[in-house]
């Protein structure tokens, strides 16, 4: 799989979360964003290097990117560190976690375009908001 399929594939879970967020199905749109800003950031990495670390840690690919060479703003790795739990958090309920709502998904949606504008930046690729 090379940089434009992964692309692909990051941008059906950026729809996906766009159409969870608008059926107020929460948890289901940070899932998604996550997803999308992880096949994104990876398929940046296939294309630099053939191949992809195995995680799901969106500020482990960002180090990547930048031992790259790639100047990560600081801005997107905090979003990064931010939506990255929701990976988990999003799909299993667990004690203590409050419901999803509104907010925390327009954050996380919020947090996806803004690591999918940096891809477009560096990738040159146009990407959908909508």
């Amino acid at each position: 799989m090379g940089l434009e399929d992964w692309l692909d594939r990051g941008i059906s879970f950026m729809k996906m979360a766009r159409l969870a967020y608008r059926s107020a199905i929460y948890n289901a749109a940070c899932f998604n964003a996550h997803q999308a800003a992880e096949m994104l950031l990876k398929g940046l990495i296939v294309d630099a290097t053939g191949s992809h670390p195995f995680t799901h840690s969106l500020t482990e690919l960002l180090d990547v990117l930048r031992r790259l060479g790639r100047d990560v703003p600081d801005e997107v790795y905090r979003e990064a560190e931010w939506l990255e739990p929701h990976y988990v958090l999003a799909r299993y309920p667990a004690r203590g976690v409050k419901p999803y709502g509104e907010t925390t998904a327009a954050r996380c949606i919020s947090a996806m375009d803004l690591i999918a504008g940096l891809v477009e930046r560096w990738s040159g690729k146009s990407l959908p908001r909508e």
